[in-house]
């Protein structure tokens, strides 16, 4: 083979060719997990409690001392900065009271472009999460800080690789040829040492009898269900796991002037497809990904 590549595919030229069913039924069905969410204000709980206390004790220390010693500008000074304290508190303890969970799933579409012409197709699904929560919370900070400022975007990305190759007998079907990840290894849910370069390829039958994919991590790469049957802890620790399937309205595609929106090219993701099936040993090949 002389030449190969991968090209993109317009959405809705591959819609207008192969129809969408293609596209939803080979998104990934995920589980997440309900326990995955950003660090409570447990400092700023307890502060709570203590201002309320403190207002209560004082309160009635100053109604039972009344005829002693009374002022009722200090009275009234002390309960309004009480309260607003109280007030300030109870609010980032709502705010940070925030779960992550799945928004929504974007898409784009590969095809191989060789002198023999397409074989080989790759969907490069993205699910969208609300953000996600680094385990130590200093960096963690830092991290939301970053978002903010240089990202302007909350919303983390990850990206699931599904291959599909055209049938030698009929063009208009399509059979999967696997999938590739970054694969979470089955380590524990909060340990910081993520290895971004851990992309896997998993053959077509890997998801039979209901193996959906599972997020493995805080920094939602992913692991297979039934990895989780091999990791109590896990799976009971951040139980109850949620199903999250893709339809017509929750899967869109991604477009470059969205990405453009979304400052993408500040991201640690690369978005074309990692493997060529064209050199063959798709199972043996590997990616390392220079943004990781």
């Amino acid at each position: 083979m002389s030449f190969a590549e991968w090209n993109k595919v317009e959405f809705q030229q591959f819609v207008n060719e192969y129809g969408k069913d293609i596209i939803i039924n080979n998104a990934p069905i995920i589980l997440y997990s309900k326990k995955d969410k950003e660090h409570e204000a447990y400092n700023s709980l307890i502060a709570f409690f203590f201002i309320a206390g403190a207002l209560f004790i004082y309160t009635a220390l100053s109604y039972f001392l009344a005829t002693i010693f009374f002022s009722l500008v200090l009275f009234i000074i002390i309960i309004v900065i009480g309260v607003i304290s109280d007030v300030l508190l109870i609010i980032n303890i709502i705010k940070s009271n925030v779960y992550i969970k799945p928004l929504e799933c974007w898409i784009e579409i590969y095809k191989e472009n060789t002198n023999k012409g397409s074989e080989y197709y790759c969907f490069i699904y993205y699910p969208i999460f609300t953000g996600k929560c680094h385990p130590n919370e200093a960096k963690n900070a830092i991290f939301k800080i970053f978002l903010e400022e240089v990202i302007e975007s909350k919303v983390d990305i990850t990206q699931i690789e599904i291959y599909l190759k055209k049938s030698s007998q009929n063009q208009g079907i399509f059979e999967k040829a696997g999938y590739f990840f970054q694969y979470a290894e089955g380590r524990p849910f909060r340990d910081e040492a993520i290895n971004r370069n851990n992309w896997k390829y998993f053959p077509p039958d890997k998801s039979d009898n209901e193996n959906y994919l599972a997020i493995g991590n805080w920094d939602h790469q992913y692991e297979w269900r039934y990895d989780l049957d091999f990791d109590f802890d896990k799976l009971h620790e951040y139980a109850p796991w949620v199903i999250q399937k893709w339809n017509e309205i929750n899967l869109k595609p991604l477009t470059e002037e969205f990405k453009d929106k979304i400052n993408w090219d500040l991201r640690k993701i690369e978005s074309v497809p990692k493997l060529k099936p064209w050199k063959g040993n798709i199972e043996r090949q590997v990616n390392e990904n220079p943004r990781a």
